[in-house]
């Protein structure tokens, strides 16, 4: 067998051994072969370091001692890990003669590690020799193999592996110059080299032993001489991992001893410096331009010391700054001079701590906020400030972003609520309203809403951008305009006359003009749009909290809103009890079920023939002090406080409890009771359920409970009010459509509810009190067709004069609810007048 044989066209490849490899001695070739590269390289560094000539000798020997018995045991390692399936043995001789281009080339290596000087040329040339030792070590312990078999290589394969280990050692060697800007910590920069070389020194022996053919031999092949087995050669690998082991472990620990003697160096000349400083007190400052300002007897000025930064901060050298600083104060912001100088005289004079915030300008006409902080000290020629000078302009740009976040609206760069607020303040000092007085003008833009909807939030910000403009445009100079809200504006007037009544009248000029002015169109992504507004006026003709004025203003901008908008309203006291009195409504609602203060009456609803079918259900309030309370006023309160769930779900409990009552009554036990649903309570989650309960709670026929739905609340979400509606429909309750016609849309709708009934709504009722048709009635007509088209119940309501009840039976309405017949009782009373009326019969 001889050293290096290679494969040709003629070797018969199919009859090649196959052999296969133990991942774990695999994974551990790899380990040892990065551990060898990081000790070699920890090694390399102390010889760098090292001031003896002897030590560096001794280090560089057990560095390439270190690598290339690195080298040498991850190949037989890794040829431990391989298996053919004959039985190989080692020369010995050739085996041991293989560490040794490994170690000369780790010495090259180690050469190049530890120049102080980089330079690419070594660099390369170290990787080639490197991959060249790799190479020539591992084709020379290959030649050590002993087995009936022929060793034979592929030519690209052979070429392939030498290459890999040049490249890739090149690489480990070149990691610390490429990656030194962008990875500073040295550990890590050679952690990354360390595995780089293990990765060229693995690569190569793997991939030579892809390039190995086995062919088999009818005898042994291999050199003649003493042999060693292959266990007895992982013993010797073994113990030259050992080996570098302890190795690694005594360059860690040299190195440890050399770093502390570095740091100690390091804080040795730290101190050095510190001790040297050519002035201590300067030296004590934080980092900007360290500097000494002097001011001599015959007044010049000069920097007869100064650190480079004054060439950024000033414009000029050190050395011209220790003879003239005219050119450098020329440069000081002019609107900054004289509270610079100011501020110099007055720190020469008491000789206090100089601390000043100025600007300076460069060629372009920029300007950079500096802060200089000194001391001066008195001296026989003069006074001098030693101290330093720093850039403060970020921070003085995030002091203005910090104070625009606080003070101003983002989107429109008016004042917000917070600087409106204050503007106020100060506006209503009591020595400001013995001179002048103040008004505050609150405006709402109406349908704002429906803007996003319809045309999304950007023509919004639009909008809201140009009516700013507008402001801004229109006011005095004296007022401060401001954006509270998505689509709420306040503008305070100050510097009105002493004069009340004067002062209001100039107020509400001012706020017509604002209404006129914003009602002028505007251009919305590319439309004509028309804005309406509701404004509120308040004259602060008293002192008083800034938060009291807007309160009041914003109270009159909601009667002007209430006005159905694009309406002016001054604020009224009557505004405020007003609310004052909803609010105490408001709480005393909320108790007004515990203590039964709600009842309920019942209106009856009656045929053409005086047949009593059913009842409607009417909520009522007895107050203990403001006695009946209308449900017209409580339920939009009541509403608006989220209390209709809870009072609509005692208003079921009491109509099913009734029910239950009036089954056991022959007269009664066949009434029909309806109740009127709102809007809140019907998209409740548990609707559904509740009703499940008290059906089964009351054990109540379901089909005697009618809820009584509107337009809009079917039509503020149609899937779901249909799905709602079925499900209750399924538990076998009725459903009467309430306020029918009044709206919209109830007509091209009506076929998708499931609903029993129709009432129509007593507005078109009214309307034809004499009996006579009016222009709605065709309406009614519509109504009356369309229930009869569907097989619906009808209900007319508002029925108060005997020609009305005529006119709608000649229409086709044979069902009525109203004052003719009965007004809305007690319990109690409706069950005498029915019965009375029954015996009457």
């Amino acid at each position: 067998m001889s050293l290096l044989a290679f494969a040709d066209h003629t070797t018969d490849l199919t009859q090649a051994l196959t052999g296969s490899h133990q991942h774990l001695l695999v994974i551990l070739s790899l380990l040892i072969a990065t551990l060898a590269a990081h000790t070699s390289l920890n090694l390399g560094q102390l010889m760098r370091a090292s001031q003896s000539v002897w030590l560096r000798y001794v280090l560089h020997g057990l560095g390439a001692i270190a690598l290339g018995g690195g080298v040498w045991a991850m190949h037989f390692t890794g040829m431990m890990a391989f298996e053919l399936p004959v039985e190989v043995s080692y020369h010995l001789g050739i085996t041991l003669l293989s560490i040794i281009p490994a170690v000369l080339a780790a010495a090259v290596i180690l050469q190049v590690v530890a120049a102080a000087e980089v330079r690419w040329s070594r660099i390369l040339l170290g990787g080639v020799l490197m991959g060249a030792g790799i190479g020539a070590m591992h084709y020379t312990g290959m030649a050590a193999m002993i087995m009936e078999a022929e060793r034979l290589y592929r030519l690209d394969l052979f070429i392939g592996s030498v290459l890999v280990a040049v490249v890739l050692a090149t690489l480990a060697l070149a990691v610390p110059p490429v990656l030194r800007s962008v990875i500073t910590q040295a550990e890590v920069l050679k952690l990354i080299s360390a595995v780089v070389m293990g990765l060229a020194i693995a690569s190569m022996h793997y991939l030579a032993m892809h390039a190995t053919v086995y062919i088999p031999a009818e005898s042994v092949q291999g050199l003649r001489g003493a042999k060693v087995s292959k266990a007895t050669l992982g013993a010797l690998a073994v113990i030259v991992a050992v080996a570098i082991l302890f190795t690694a472990s005594v360059a860690v620990w040299m190195r440890q001893r050399l770093q502390r003697v570095e740091n100690r160096n390091q804080q040795s000349e730290r101190m050095a410096s510190l001790w040297a400083q050519r002035m201590q007190r300067i030296a004590e400052r934080v980092p900007g331009m360290v500097y000494q300002f002097k001011r001599s007897l015959d007044g010049q000025l000069t920097f007869p010391y100064a650190s480079e930064a004054i060439r950024d901060f000033y414009g000029i050298s050190p050395e011209q700054a220790a003879i003239d600083i005219s050119e450098a104060m020329d440069a000081i912001h002019p609107a900054d001079r004289d509270g610079l100088f100011e501020s110099i005289e007055t720190s020469a004079t008491n000789l206090s701590p100089w601390y000043h915030e100025y600007r300076m300008l460069d060629q372009q006409g920029n300007s950079r906020w500096l802060l200089g902080n000194s001391v001066p000290e008195q001296e026989e020629d003069g006074i001098s400030w030693y101290g330093f000078i720093t850039d403060i302009t970020e921070r003085k740009n995030t002091e203005d972003t910090i104070h625009r976040l606080a003070f101003y609206d983002d989107l429109t760069g008016l004042y917000n609520r917070k600087k409106i607020l204050l503007c106020l303040h100060d506006l209503l000092q009591p020595g400001m309203l013995a001179q002048h007085l103040a008004a505050v003008i609150y405006i709402d833009l109406d349908n704002f809403k429906r803007l996003n909807d319809t045309l999304g939030h950007h023509a919004g910000d639009q909008l809201l951008v140009q009516v700013a403009d507008r402001l801004l445009q229109q006011l005095p100079a004296t007022t401060f305009c401001g954006r509270l809200s998505s689509d709420e504006f306040a503008v305070v007037l100050g510097r009105l006359p002493a004069i009340p009544t004067l002062a209001k009248d100039l107020a509400e000029q001012q706020a017509e003009q604002l209404l006129q002015l914003l009602q002028q169109p505007f251009t919305v992504v590319g439309h004509q749009y028309r804005c309406s507004v509701s404004i509120g006026v308040y004259p602060c003709l008293v002192h008083e909290p800034p938060e009291e004025c807007l309160k009041r203003a914003d109270l009159a901008m909601s009667y002007a809103k209430q006005a159905d908008g694009n309406a002016l309203r001054f604020f009224d006291p009557q505004m405020l009890a007003e609310v004052e009195q909803r609010f105490d409504l408001e709480q005393a609602m909320s108790k007004a079920l515990t203590e039964d203060q709600f009842m309920l009456f019942y209106q009856p609803q009656i045929t053409d023939s005086g047949q009593v079918i059913g009842v409607e259900a009417l909520i009522r309030w007895q107050h203990p002090e403001r006695g009946m309370i209308s449900p017209a006023y409580f339920i939009p309160l009541a509403e608006e406080s989220e209390q209709i769930e809870a009072i609509g779900g005692w208003v079921l409990q009491q109509a099913c409890q009734q029910l239950q009552n009036w089954q056991t009554k022959s007269l009664f036990s066949a009434l029909s009771v309806s109740v009127n649903i709102s809007v809140r309570q019907f998209y409740q989650p548990d609707f559904i359920d509740l009703l499940a309960g008290l059906l089964q709670q009351y054990q109540v026929n379901p089909a005697l409970l009618t809820l009584e739905l509107t337009e809009s609340l079917v039509l503020t979400d149609l899937d779901d009010a249909v799905h709602r509606m079925q499900q209750l429909k399924a538990l076998g309750l009725r459903f009467a459509m309430d306020d029918f016609g009044t709206g919209y849309s109830s007509l091209s709708y009506l076929s998708r509810l499931p609903f029993d009934e129709v009432k129509i709504d007593q507005h078109f009722v009214r309307q034809s009190s004499d009996g006579k048709k009016t222009r709605d009635w065709a309406i009614v007509d519509a109504i009356i067709g369309i229930a009869n088209t569907f097989d619906m119940a009808l209900v007319a309501e508002g029925v108060e004069t005997e020609a009305q009840r005529e006119l709608l039976y000649n229409s086709g309405c044979f069902c009525f609810q109203g004052y003719l017949f009965a007004r809305p009782q007690p319990v109690a009373e409706f069950e005498a007048w029915l019965s009375s009326r029954d015996l009457n019969r």
